[in-house]
């Protein structure tokens, strides 16, 4: 363990050129980095009244805001990892599954006071932000992956708001979306994107892709316009209360070499980590949806026709927030696109990340690509490009995966310096493989 410790502390920062070095100094650059990051963005944000979204039923809602059973509590415990790190309570899930007996009335005296007052007291959504590498000898703190580790009892509740929002989201998002839904899967996007690249190949047709790249997504969603998409979704307002009251009293401090930095609090944002914002960004991303669907009614932007009848019209896959925009070759396509990005960058307040982005085309001219990408201020991409981790538009009979091989060989190479059992060695394989479209 202290060989871990060692090979992933945090020694010094490379900021502008310049060295920050020694404990204090670190210590003040994360705490400044990240209070920075999670501070409220002042800006003019358009209006989404006239957008249409879908709505929760009324028997949906009365599922959402019902009173909170034990076995609901006790389902959400067990459904959770045992050991994971704890947050700044030092109190991990197995404790309650251990004294549950002791401990459940207490748990369901907690929820009915919630389920009433629909306030947390100060201090129970603390939560401590870990961060994780994300390359080999990082030298920004945007080189880490900031990972929230939320308190024991702020966690159960989020568990069991999110298990509700599970149940009835399919309902409300678009069938573009494969992300955390019940019945959907990663492979839906990839598999559709394959086909539409296929059927672009085999009927000699235009097509034009592209890949969105989003800059901390999470991290940057406004909370006036994730409650505005629940007002326009009809969430009942005693659940849209207890859904604000969870992500606007959130707090948090950053481990450093394994001492939290002081406090600060949140004024944007979704915490990877919290059970509720995968679902909660799900919600907000909605808004790229319904934007897409209108300029498609309003012959904005035409999508891509499946099939020579042009039976089936697609323009857009979302997985979580990666997202590929689909339609035809057209210098109003090009145009739409990247007005429609930058009108949801204002919209959800979070910044596409042109310069990351790709531009695709099957059957167009490499010059007309190259002079697209320019108005787009992307890259131009060519075949098979990653999507979700898997390859898009490559021939399966010669498909290269080495890629992904070396990929997965990296991650899973972090067991060299851990002392790892069999069965442990199984479940890191198994966790590799599936985030692989991270």
């Amino acid at each position: 363990m202290s060989f871990w410790k060692q090979g992933n502390s945090i020694a010094s920062f490379t900021v502008d050129g310049r060295s920050i070095e020694g404990v204090a100094e670190v210590r003040q650059h994360v705490f400044d980095h990240f209070q920075n990051h999670f501070r409220k963005v002042q800006f003019s944000q358009p209006d989404i009244s006239g957008l249409s979204f879908s709505t929760v039923s009324e028997l949906d809602s009365e599922e959402l805001i019902k009173p909170f059973l034990l076995e609901e509590i006790k389902s959400a415990i067990w459904d959770c990892d045992s050991f994971k790190s704890p947050g700044p309570d030092g109190v991990n899930l197995g404790f309650f599954k251990d004294f549950w007996e002791v401990l459940k009335i207490d748990l369901l005296n907690f929820f009915s006071e919630f389920h009433r007052q629909g306030i947390l007291s100060k201090g129970l959504n603390s939560t401590f932000i870990a961060l994780i590498p994300k390359v080999e000898s990082p030298q920004r703190v945007v080189d880490f992956r900031p990972i929230a580790l939320v308190s024991s009892v702020y966690k159960i509740l989020s568990k069991v708001l999110a298990n509700r929002l599970r149940n009835v989201i399919g309902n409300i998002v678009s069938k573009s979306k494969s992300a955390f839904i019940k019945g959907r899967q990663i492979l839906d996007g990839v598999l559709i994107a394959n086909e539409v690249v296929d059927d672009a190949k085999c009927n000699n047709k235009d097509l034009l892709l592209f890949k969105v790249d989003f800059e901390k997504a999470y991290e940057s969603v406004d909370w006036d316009y994730l409650s505005d998409v629940m007002i326009k979704m009809n969430f009942p307002s005693v659940w849209r209360g207890w859904i604000m009251e969870c992500v606007t009293s959130a707090s948090a401090s950053v481990l450093v070499n394994g001492c939290p930095t002081e406090e600060f609090h949140f004024e944007r944002g979704l915490c990877q980590g919290d059970p509720l914002s995968p679902f909660l960004f799900l919600l907000a991303a909605e808004g790229l949806h319904v934007l897409m669907e209108a300029m498609v009614s309003n012959s904005v932007f035409t999508p891509y026709g499946i099939g020579l009848q042009n039976s089936v019209f697609i323009s857009h896959l979302q997985f979580a927030d990666d997202t590929l925009l689909i339609g035809e070759k057209s210098w109003v396509n090009v145009r739409a696109l990247k007005a429609v990005l930058l009108l949801f960058e204002n919209i959800l307040g979070l910044r596409v990340n042109f310069h990351k982005s790709l531009l695709c085309g099957i059957n167009i001219n490499r010059s007309w690509l190259l002079e697209a990408a320019s108005v787009m201020c992307c890259k131009y991409g060519q075949l098979p490009f990653l999507y979700l981790g898997l390859p898009i538009g490559g021939d399966p009979r010669k498909l290269n995966w080495y890629p992904l091989v070396v990929r997965i060989r990296n991650r899973l190479s972090g067991w060299k310096c851990k002392n790892l059992s069999i069965g442990g060695r199984l479940i890191l394989l198994k966790s590799v493989l599936s985030l692989q479209e991270t």
